[in-house]
């Protein structure tokens, strides 16, 4: 519904300027594209990735603790004092608020990163494309990339590669082929 709706005002939008009017020179680019080759964009995803395994280690520690101390607790249950059981059964429930209120701050603290960082590339990213898109006279850029709005656009108004240059971003290569995969090598007689 919100995809039709989208549609539906850039429809109007086109449609509703005075015939008069001068055309709009409009470009496209695949934002999708560009940020699989954007290294600053990897290393944010990288980053994020790394952080999370090491929040994820952690939680993994304290669960291990937690599991512990109630092994402890069952085992030790027939034979301790009831004040011994309650004490052991106080630790048990520190360790587990512990660990719910690191996962509740290693989630929030993941989400600011993100925020952060993510939001630092588009900084880059909007400035590449509004300086292409001045040098260039386009009074629009749209995103082109698979599911966006853009229905057609003319491969003549793509600013990908002056996009690209302008953020530095190195031209990809092909990757090697890995050993084994390539084709098989001529029989010998």
């Amino acid at each position: 519904m919100k995809q039709l709706i989208k549609i539906v005002a850039v429809a109007v939008m086109f449609f509703a300027l005075p015939v008069t009017a001068s055309a709009q020179k409009v470009g496209h680019l695949n934002v999708d594209s560009l940020l699989k080759i954007w290294p600053a964009y990897q290393q944010v995803v990288d980053s994020l990735s790394n952080y999370q395994i090491q929040a994820q280690k952690t939680i993994q520690t304290m669960q291990i603790e937690y599991a512990a101390k109630q092994r402890e607790i069952d085992s030790t249950k027939s034979t301790s004092t009831p004040l011994l059981q309650a004490l052991r059964e106080n630790q048990l429930k520190q360790i587990e608020d512990n660990l719910y209120a690191y996962v509740q701050l290693a989630e929030q603290e993941a989400a600011a990163i993100q925020t952060k960082l993510v939001d630092t590339l588009y900084k880059q990213l909007n400035g590449a494309i509004e300086s292409v898109a001045k040098e260039k006279g386009y009074k629009y850029i749209l995103d082109s990339s698979k599911g966006g709005q853009v229905l057609y656009a003319d491969p003549a108004d793509d600013v990908f590669e002056a996009v690209r240059m302008k953020l530095k971003i190195p031209v990809p290569t092909k990757p090697a082929p890995k050993p084994g995969t390539g084709p098989a090598p001529a029989p010998t007689k």
